[in-house]
């Protein structure tokens, strides 16, 4: 007799029947490969759900929204020739550490989830998400299939980091250098075919007049998608490893390359035609550059598969193939910790967002100003910024010099902060021919009640002295004092600390005036001072 009263007999017919409830063709089984796979699909939601901006507000990663089809369709692609799991360890290190890496990434996702709430656009903590996610899928597959698992279904778990926007300081470096290579080598072509050309930062000037290449010629768009593709069309045609990076390399050199000749094409038409014509032509060439581009990787992976031999070979899979379920115990800890993690993050949310009030201001358009004109703000800046009200507008003051004034509001969850710190006067104007001279930290300036955080710039525009004044206003931020404007609500420390209050991001909008002529700072800034008095109102 055993402890608890049973028999040998009546033991080992216990162990059968739970063995035969574990077996791949019963429903215990199959509910439990169900309840993993939404384990993993709540997951891999909220990680959609933080990207899911940028994918729709960002042109330059558009593709991002076929990036989760595709992964699942290699997944697809590979599961016929999944290998056999390899058998579970017999020590009982090689048991507890899978499971225990799973947990540790199950507990960062709350701390992840929590942060990223308060700032929908960090893609410090969007890249910290995912790849807490990827390292939680990882690790089931191992404990479900063993080391054959995880290397046959990596690929199509890591290849959605694609979808992940690029660190904005390396996308910065990246993207200004392309416009300045992009420029310089336009210029270079120019002069050879006999057209005078000059190059201001990434300003071309040409006879007809100035034609700028924007972020949308730089190229960054098209290496970008070249990417993707390269990487997938590698793992679609079962590639090794040398084709694979053959393949991307080549992709790269020929994103730049048919970038080059489209901008190139538009330079040449601008130069011939005027900078007008430049806008006809800016799609249509965009499209047809990006179809070449990605027929010549299909037709390099056409040439590839001549010479290379698929690196997923076809293999009969039977019973023994069906992966080991996840543990109860486990499974079900995931599942609840997942949706107690997100109740709390709208929880606390929630609650705090009822303890805030906000002081808004909005400007008045000084339209009753000497010689006032509406500044039309061009295409390209529209689709860069993305603001959801705005505008520009040029005026006479009452000494004589000329004021620009541009205006912009962006809505909740439209990721403000990124783009403002991606085109702030110290970084585009300098691109665009202007030589920096001075910069000035943040100053507060109390106007009609609202509290602004101002930024001073002068510049030298062709020997005329500009002064830019430049005041981006986070709607959560309370600008009490210089030291807070400081800490802008796009650095960690500010970030972390609206997660702290729980404060979500609602909104935030842009103030920035140009002044030429002013040799003195100082009257410039008394200047500025007497016009947003007339500018700024609550509200």
């Amino acid at each position: 007799m055993l402890p608890g009263g049973y028999s040998c007999a009546e033991m080992k017919a216990l162990l059968a029947r739970a063995r035969l409830s574990e077996s791949p063709g019963s429903k215990v089984f199959a509910w439990r490969l169900l309840a993993t796979a939404g384990v993993l699909a709540l997951l891999w939601l909220e990680v959609i759900n933080q990207l899911k901006a940028e994918w729709s507000l960002n042109p330059q990663y558009g593709y991002g929204w076929s990036v989760p089809f595709l992964a699942l369709y290699l997944l697809w692609r590979r599961w016929p020739h999944r290998p056999a799991p390899a058998p579970p360890p017999r020590k009982l290190p090689g048991r507890l550490l899978p499971a225990a890496a799973a947990v540790i990434c199950a507990f960062l996702f709350l701390p992840l989830r929590f942060v990223a709430e308060a700032n929908p656009d960090w893609r410090l903590t969007s890249w910290a998400l995912t790849l807490v996610v990827i390292a939680l899928t990882l690790g089931c597959l191992f404990l479900m299939g063993g080391l054959p698992w995880l290397r046959h279904f990596a690929f199509p778990i890591v290849f959605f980091l694609v979808a992940v926007p690029w660190p904005m300081h390396l996308e910065r470096v990246v993207v200004q250098n392309l416009m300045r290579a992009v420029t310089g080598i336009n210029v270079a072509l120019l002069n050879v075919v006999g057209i005078p050309a000059l190059q201001l930062g990434n300003v071309i000037e040409v006879g007809a007049g100035l034609i700028g290449i924007e972020e949308a010629c730089s190229g960054v768009r098209s290496l970008q998608a070249a990417l993707m593709v390269s990487l997938f069309l590698g793992e679609l045609y079962a590639f090794k490893i040398r084709p694979r990076i053959l393949l991307v390399a080549a992709g790269a050199l020929l994103a730049f390359f048919c970038n080059l000749v489209r901008t190139a094409l538009l330079v040449w038409i601008g130069a011939r035609n005027g900078t007008k014509a430049v806008e006809a032509w800016h799609d249509p060439a965009g499209l047809t550059i990006l179809f070449i581009c990605l027929l010549g990787l299909w037709l390099l992976c056409l040439l590839l598969l001549r010479n290379t031999n698929s690196a997923i070979e076809s293999s009969h899979v039977d019973v023994n193939s069906a992966p080991r379920p996840l543990p109860w115990p486990l499974l079900a800890g995931f599942g609840i910790w997942i949706c107690f993690a997100e109740a709390g993050v709208q929880t606390w949310y929630a609650l705090h967002q009822q303890t805030v009030t906000y002081t808004r201001w909005a400007v008045r358009w000084p339209v009753s100003e000497s010689r006032y004109k509406s500044v039309s703000i061009p295409p390209e800046a529209e689709s860069l910024l993305r603001y959801d009200e705005g505008g520009g507008g040029k005026w006479e003051a009452a000494d004589g010099q000329l004021w620009i004034m541009y205006f912009f509001r962006w809505f909740p969850g439209r990721t403000a902060a990124l783009f403002v710190k991606n085109h702030r006067p110290d970084i585009c104007l300098p691109a665009s021919g202007l030589v920096l001279h001075r910069e000035s930290g943040i100053r507060l300036l109390q106007i009609n009640g609202a509290n602004l955080p101002i930024r001073s710039y002068r510049f030298d525009d062709n020997g005329t002295p500009l002064h830019v004044f430049y005041c981006y206003w986070d709607g959560r931020s309370s600008y009490e004092n210089a030291t807070a404007a400081e800490q802008e609500d796009w650095t960690a420390r500010g970030r972390l600390r609206a997660a702290i209050r729980g404060r979500r991001e609602i909104g935030a909008q842009m103030l920035e005036l140009a002044v030429w002529g002013y040799q003195d700072d100082g009257a410039a800034d008394r200047a500025l001072q007497r016009e947003l008095e007339r500018i700024i109102r609550l509200g």
